[in-house]
């Protein structure tokens, strides 16, 4: 007998979830006829889960906009500027105008608040937030135009210390007295997101899953990611890494040297898991660029172009908003 998984905060993964945090949850033998642990079915009765897509550069007019989210059926994409006049005056108009959600990164890249030694700034990183305030910028807050203010990127990234689960709740705290009614999160897996004194973050509002084929088994990937944001008090927005994330059976090389796109089946087999996770409120997939080059070159939105490719896509942003299609 399989599990349909619909239902939130289920009790048998709140009772799983110390041997799961603790890595001595090793899964159990999967079904042959489907493949999978679980049904990972969606929930019928609950709305249509946003899907997006992470950077959309060379994208950002009118036409690139709306020409993605036909492509893809996108209803959010992810990107970043530190300047409200841009925000407020050009970027966040066209995003509302485009009938789509922006994740949006306000602070700027990590050296904007980077220490000589390496060190995360909070201090800095307070500074390059202040100047959104009476910008203009709450009246895309208010009418849902922004769903996330993504506090910082890679949040392990820095040469130095990283940001201390008690700064991030802080980072929470003076965004939410800043921005009011925009909630907030950090890229990074629930299970690595660092922990605050108290255990619990009381203004940190998601972390955003992204996962690679390098960390195993999807199905034990989502359920530990499910158990770790419940007991930290967190939202789950999940998703791929589709760019630099795939297991090598697509033979593109991806975004960075030695990584590999994923492939369709790849897109499908994954977002099929991830998609169904209870409480996941939105899904994000790095990266569509129609700018940067690739390790060997090339520029990722071509691969992801190709119909294979736009299939699985599309796909999954149809399962999301919980229309009924067959598996590509």
């Amino acid at each position: 007998m399989r599990l349909a998984v619909y239902f939130q905060r289920p009790r048998w993964l709140l009772l799983l979830a110390p041997a799961l945090l603790s890595g001595c949850w090793t899964g159990g033998a999967q079904f042959p006829d489907t493949g999978y642990l679980y049904e990972w079915e969606m929930d019928p009765d609950q709305p249509p889960i946003p899907f997006g897509l992470w950077g959309l550069n060379g994208f950002h007019d009118p036409d690139g906009l709306r020409g993605v989210q036909e492509q893809f059926g996108i209803s959010a994409f992810h990107t970043s500027t530190y300047s409200p006049s841009y925000g407020v005056g050009m970027l966040l108009p066209m995003v509302r105008d485009a009938g789509l959600r922006v994740n949006l990164r306000m602070a700027g890249d990590h050296g904007y608040y980077t220490t000589a030694d390496g060190d995360f700034d909070l201090g800095a990183w307070k500074q390059m937030l202040a100047p959104w305030n009476d910008s203009g910028v709450q009246e895309f807050i208010d009418d849902g135009t922004i769903a996330y203010h993504m506090l910082l990127d890679d949040i392990g990234n820095f040469e130095g210390l990283s940001p201390t689960g008690d700064e991030l709740d802080e980072m929470a705290r003076f965004s939410h007295g800043l921005l009011p009614r925009l909630q907030v999160a950090v890229r990074e897996e629930a299970a690595r997101v660092p922990h605050p004194t108290s255990g619990r973050f009381e203004h940190l509002d998601a972390s955003i899953n992204q996962y690679m084929a390098d960390y195993g088994n999807v199905e034990e990937y989502a359920l530990i990611n499910m158990a770790a944001a419940d007991e930290l008090g967190l939202e789950i927005v999940n998703g791929l890494n589709i760019a630099d994330g795939g297991d090598g059976s697509s033979l593109q090389p991806g975004w960075s040297q030695n990584r590999h796109a994923m492939s369709a089946e790849e897109i499908v087999e994954y977002g099929y898991v991830l998609s169904a996770v209870p409480g996941c409120v939105m899904f994000m997939a790095w990266e569509y660029d129609g700018q940067e080059q690739w390790s060997d070159g090339s520029v990722g939105s071509d691969y992801f172009d190709q119909p294979e490719n736009t299939e699985a896509l599309r796909w999954l942003g149809l399962r999301l908003a919980g229309v009924e299609t067959d598996r590509p």
